[in-house]
């Protein structure tokens, strides 16, 4: 989740920097290309690939925040070393 704003902004700049580019007879069909590629690309990264691993390696997230909330001192999740990270108070 934290992940997704960055990339999206960065593929929609990409996105955005290719319309001047798709009016163009020369280099139009490319800029639409890539502009396209880039659009699936950013979904199959936010969408399909972590649906994905959560298939894979079946994860779910009420099991994810139980172990944590359960056992703040586990140091594996899913046979996984887990490295603790101190979050401010907000």
């Amino acid at each position: 989740m934290r992940r997704a704003r960055p990339v999206v902004l960065t593929a929609l700049a990409a996105i955005l920097g290719m319309i001047p580019l798709a009016g163009s007879i020369f280099w139009g069909p490319m800029a639409i290309t890539i502009m396209g590629g880039l659009l699936v690309a950013t979904a199959l990264t936010l969408l399909v690939v972590p649906a994905l691993y959560a298939l894979w390696f079946r994860v779910r997230s009420d099991e994810t925040i139980d172990a944590f909330i359960e056992h703040p001192e586990r140091t594996e999740h899913f046979g996984r070393p887990v490295i603790p990270i101190r979050v401010a108070a907000e």
